[in-house]
């Protein structure tokens, strides 16, 4: 009964994977084929009033240095409401390429009601043209009201900044190439030679030969262990590939990377440097599993499915933070919405596998959910690097690296490696039903997770006191206390006597 249960289970987070990635898709690429009238029809549908216009006392003509540039603005509005939202934004050739929130700065109501004036700073980022043409609008939103400014467009002449490009660009790929042909490359022939010597005792006769990689289905004797084959097979693999390859192709439009030689470059530049840490940290791990090293195309899969639970998470995230937004709870939305849905989606590939003969212990959730989180890393970073292209603010595109890709270069790994080890305590006391761990386990995942995210939500409650909370007391006790506790479990796994 309880194992009926359970694939039924894993034919719903299939079903959900698969539903999920369609409202992605439309989230993703229905504003693209829609395109710029779209987006500046919205603009100027909304009414004008005498009473709301938009200034600044800078330059229209830019020759910037580094990106994004800042340019303040002052807004003039009559008396706002409670719910009234009043927002900068930034558009190149229809594409809107910032939106800021003029009233973040506020903690309630009371701060602003008697004004009518309003600085707002507004970034003008470099978006991969030499030459380029702003238009800035300010927009009020309330219950029975819109309205917009006329535009004030801004010229920027980006060559400074790209020249700085190209110098910084020549030296990282310097660097990243030589890191990939003394690291990366002697990491994967000795992941490779060590795994060619190993021996899996559980493992029946032929089950991991080429063969049996090229023709899974008659990989087994069972249906359930010829799906099992299937899904760490280059046919699973390869439907993976296809989800992955949607996300990529929205990050090519979305950087346009076709349009010049600088956004290709940041393109694959980028991509290669968010690859390094988390395939490391993936080969870390699997070494460190000295009783039983896992077959490597299960962890393939999994490294893949971390990738791809990015496109299931997109969509509902983008709806869920956008009815936050609207009720005035934007602040939220990364600590309430993004944790619980990108675990569910990261810990979901470790419910298809649960019946897994070779995922039998609490070590090898942990191996095989940091793998996942570890994939979604890869995928995450490599936008995050992406929309913030180098140039001669060089301090800023490092601190971003620093801290993305080294300080929490393992917190997605972290989490998901709970739900995988809570499956695995599971199948260790021969549970029928394995792929129900997948509830509470991304519950905790989620719960470091949100403590993770809880940065923004702190500085609008409760200010400068917020973050000094965030960095000092919930990073070292959920972010790296997070850590030890994964290696301290880790280890007494893999020393206990069982």
């Amino acid at each position: 009964m309880l194992e009926n249960l359970n694939r039924l289970f894993v034919a719903f987070i299939l079903f959900l994977a698969a539903s999920c990635m369609f409202l992605s898709l439309v989230v993703l690429f229905i504003p693209e084929i829609l395109g710029s009238d779209f987006q500046l029809e919205a603009i100027n549908s909304m009414n004008r009033s005498s009473d709301f216009t938009i200034s600044t006392s800078s330059i229209v003509e830019q020759t910037p240095s580094d990106s994004p540039y800042i340019v303040n603005f002052t807004v003039e509005t009559p008396y706002l409401e409670a719910v009234d939202q009043l927002h900068i934004e930034v558009y190149s050739e229809g594409r809107l390429l910032a939106d800021i929130d003029c009233l973040e700065e506020y903690s309630s109501y009371a701060d602003y009601n008697v004004l009518t004036r309003f600085d707002c700073p507004a970034v003008l980022p470099y978006d991969y043209r030499s030459s380029q043409d702003y238009e800035v609008f300010a927009t009020l939103q309330g219950e029975d009201h819109e309205y917009a400014t006329d535009p004030i467009n801004i010229h920027s002449d980006w060559s400074v900044y790209e020249r700085n490009f190209w110098n910084i660009s020549f030296i990282l790929f310097i660097a990243v190439g030589a890191g990939y042909l003394l690291i990366i490359l002697p990491v994967i022939i000795a992941i490779a030679y060590i795994a060619s010597r190993m021996k899996h005792p559980d493992a029946w006769p032929g089950e991991y030969t080429i063969a049996s990689l090229l023709n899974p289905f008659s990989n087994g004797k069972t249906l359930l262990q010829r799906f099992n084959s299937f899904l760490i097979s280059p046919y699973f693999w390869a439907m993976e590939a296809i989800g992955i390859f949607i996300i990529l192709l929205y990050m090519l439009i979305f950087a346009q990377a076709w349009k010049s030689s600088t956004a290709l470059i940041a393109f694959v530049l980028s991509g290669m440097i968010a690859f390094l840490v988390p395939f490391l940290w993936c080969a870390a791990f699997w070494y460190a599993d000295f009783r039983e090293r896992e077959p490597l195309r299960i962890l393939v899969t999994f490294f893949l499915w971390g990738m791809l639970s990015g496109l299931m998470a997109i969509g509902i995230n983008s709806v869920s933070g956008l009815v936050f937004s609207v009720l005035g709870l934007g602040f939220l939305s990364s600590f309430l919405i993004a944790p619980p849905i990108e675990e569910f989606f990261k810990g979901s590939g470790l419910a298809l596998l649960a019946e897994h003969h070779e995922y039998n212990s609490i070590e090898d959730g942990l191996v095989f959910g940091f793998v996942i989180g570890m994939g979604f890393s890869f995928v995450e970073n490599w936008i995050y690097l992406l929309g913030n292209p180098m140039g001669s603010d060089i301090i800023g595109w490092f601190f971003l690296f620093i801290l993305r890709c080294i300080i929490f270069s393992s917190i997605h790994g972290i989490f998901t490696a709970m739900t995988g080890g809570v499956i695995g305590y599971l199948k260790e006391r021969s549970f029928a039903a394995p792929a129900f761990g997948l509830i509470p386990g991304f519950l905790i995942a989620a719960f470091f997770h949100a403590m993770h995210n809880s940065g923004q939500t702190l500085a609008y409650v409760l200010g400068v006191g917020g973050l000094l909370t965030y960095c000092c007391i919930l990073i070292p006790m959920f972010d790296y206390g997070g850590f030890f506790l994964l290696l301290i479990i880790f280890l007494w796994a893999l020393l206990r006597k069982r």
